[in-house]
């Protein structure tokens, strides 16, 4: 990648209307939402903020208290976390919803240090400390392994801030339950290939200046060749474009959300690509946290809830349902499995899809968790 497509921040996108700047964060355009016949004004204050992440709260303005409180943790994926608009505006509807929104590392500067997964958990596990108990906590796609991990470190700790509920979405627990294209792409590949071939510097005037990163161009293009692919094949992605379902299609295209990329940290990248696609170690048990076993088995009061799109040619079913095996000592009243029929990756959490058939079972699953 020659340093000046680089430096600029921002380079020309081949589909027409589709931004790709580089903020350091992206807003999700939220600012009322329609409850009970009327429009209500949401606000969405930070509640904290620390060098690769701030904790962001969505709540209808003059509203006393919310049934459930969630906290998502959308993916380290090159995605911001205004991917999952759709999902945070339907459940804004009857909760308080909190994101982890991740910044852009190119806005990080390099004297905050790295960014590992183990401070990725890290992070998870003081969020729902700061948050307090009786949170519902929901792992998007990639961000399910510190959500779950951040649970049993807190049950293991008997710590009384332990989620009340875990929900993971289309998430690697075990890529090899049902390995996908995406997965034997990245398990054929060695780190060092990695190291060598899809990492840059950061350059220019940002702050992460000289800061190790999996730069956004990349995935922008990972995305378009997939994007590619669904139009040839008439796969998901397809139906996105001819008819885009989302909760408001004309301000934010499902297209738009998609392309909109960032950064990732290299050394949170390899550590990813290491621990949970190479040597499986959430799968097999064997996954450690600064330098700790992390015992999944020590989940026992949390609920859990996996949610699987059948047709899912990223995390395919069985990837995510996995947990279950992981967490023998949850009672089965306090379980769902959940496979979405005709669902690909990106409908378990936007459009009709998700809005008709997702968000219903999810907050009936989230009642029974609360009672």
């Amino acid at each position: 990648m020659p340093a000046l497509a680089y430096m600029s921040g921002n380079w020309a996108s081949p589909l027409p209307g589709v931004s790709v700047d580089q903020p350091a964060r992206r807003s999700f355009g939220i600012h009322t939402i329609d409850f009970d016949n009327r429009s209500v004004a949401v606000i969405q204050p930070d509640l904290s903020q620390k060098p690769f992440c701030a904790l962001t709260r969505f709540q209808k303005q003059g509203d006393a208290g919310s049934k459930a409180r969630l906290l998502v943790i959308p993916p380290l994926s090159g995605h911001f976390g205004f991917l999952f608009r759709d999902l945070v505006l339907e459940m804004l509807s009857d909760s308080d919803v909190i994101v982890a929104d991740w910044i852009n590392p190119r806005y990080v500067p390099a004297a905050a240090g790295r960014f590992r997964l183990d401070d990725n958990i890290a992070y998870v596990v003081d969020m729902i400390r700061e948050l307090g108990g009786g949170m519902h906590v929901l792992g998007m796609c990639q961000g399910a392994i510190p959500a779950l991990a951040a649970a049993a470190i807190l049950a293991k700790a008997d710590d009384a801030a332990a989620p009340r509920s875990l929900v993971l979405f289309a998430a690697p627990i075990d890529p090899t339950a049902n390995p996908t294209r995406v997965v034997r792409l990245v398990r054929e590949r060695s780190l060092d290939w990695f190291e060598r071939h899809v990492f840059t510097t950061v350059y220019g005037d940002y702050p992460g200046a000289g800061r190790r990163v999996y730069p956004a161009q990349f995935q922008f293009s990972a995305l378009m060749a997939y994007l590619m692919r669904h139009l040839a094949q008439r796969g998901e992605l397809l139906d996105k474009i001819l008819k885009d379902d989302g909760a408001d299609p004309v301000q934010f295209p499902f297209l738009n959300a998609y392309a909109s990329v960032m950064d990732l940290p290299s050394e949170w990248f390899l550590d990813n690509v290491r621990h949970v696609f190479h040597e499986r170690a959430v799968a097999r048990n064997r996954f450690r946290w600064r330098g700790r076993p992390v015992d999944f088995s020590a989940i026992r009061k949390t609920a859990l809830m996996t949610v699987e799109g059948e047709l899912d040619d990223v995390a395919a079913p069985g990837q995510t349902s996995a947990a279950h095996a992981l967490c023998p000592h949850i009672p089965d009243e306090k379980r769902d499995r959940y496979v979405l029929p005709g669902s690909g990756h990106f409908s378990t959490f936007h459009g009709h899809l998700w809005r008709d058939r997702v968000a219903p079972r999810l907050r009936a699953f989230i009642a029974r968790a609360d009672a």
